[in-house]
């Protein structure tokens, strides 16, 4: 159920289960919560394949690319592409973060305010690069992703913005409330109304 269920994702199933490991060995235990996260990451895209209702964060665009090979009939192939692709791909991270973690981490340490206002400026600017046939909906999509990544409270005074005084607001938006907004609500009314 770990990530075929919207909002039990990976992070959530491994804080569930690690009253389990407290009287396990440490690397039994590292073992036990790879394999809940991977299995959790492959979970979600078979709901976001089939039911196009993304089971967690990692597989919204599975919803959008195997949604429709499903309705094409090829639910069989897109679910084993994801699988294929799940393994492949947690292999090669897991060989590659072993490798290179400690280097990235040195590197990340001496990371500044001019560093990271140049990564903005790059996230911007691909951005725009990308936002597709429509200008104006492309900025208009960027403005509306920003003005939602400010709710909440703020990192550095922890004064709350645009919370409109709801506690509930304080942590922010949460990726997984709108995945599921966007892709499971609309599944349902579209099926309710031109299905049923």
């Amino acid at each position: 159920a770990v990530g075929v269920l919207p909002g039990i994702g990976p992070a959530v199933a491994v804080a569930m289960l690690l009253p389990i490991t407290a009287k396990v060995e440490v690397t039994a235990s590292m073992i036990f919560f790879a394999g809940i996260y991977y299995g959790a990451m492959y979970g979600g895209s078979t709901t976001s394949i089939l039911l196009n209702t993304p089971g967690e964060t990692a597989s919204m665009v599975t919803a959008m690319e195997g949604n429709k090979m499903a309705k094409s009939g090829r639910a069989g192939a897109a679910l084993a592409t994801a699988a294929i692709g799940s393994f492949v791909a947690g292999t090669i991270a897991t060989v590659v973060v072993t490798l290179f973690a400690p280097t990235v981490a040195d590197f990340a340490v001496r990371l500044g305010p001019p560093e990271y206002f140049m990564l903005m400026v790059l996230a911007f600017t691909t951005v725009s690069a990308v936002l597709g046939q429509s200008r104006v909906r492309g900025m208009t999509a960027l403005f509306v992703g920003l003005a939602a990544g400010c709710i909440g409270m703020d990192q550095i005074s922890g004064a709350a913005r645009y919370t409109g005084g709801k506690m509930e607001l304080l942590d922010g938006i949460d990726i997984v409330l709108v995945a599921v907004g966007l892709f499971a609500v609309a599944e349902v009314l579209y099926a309710a109304l031109y299905e049923g």
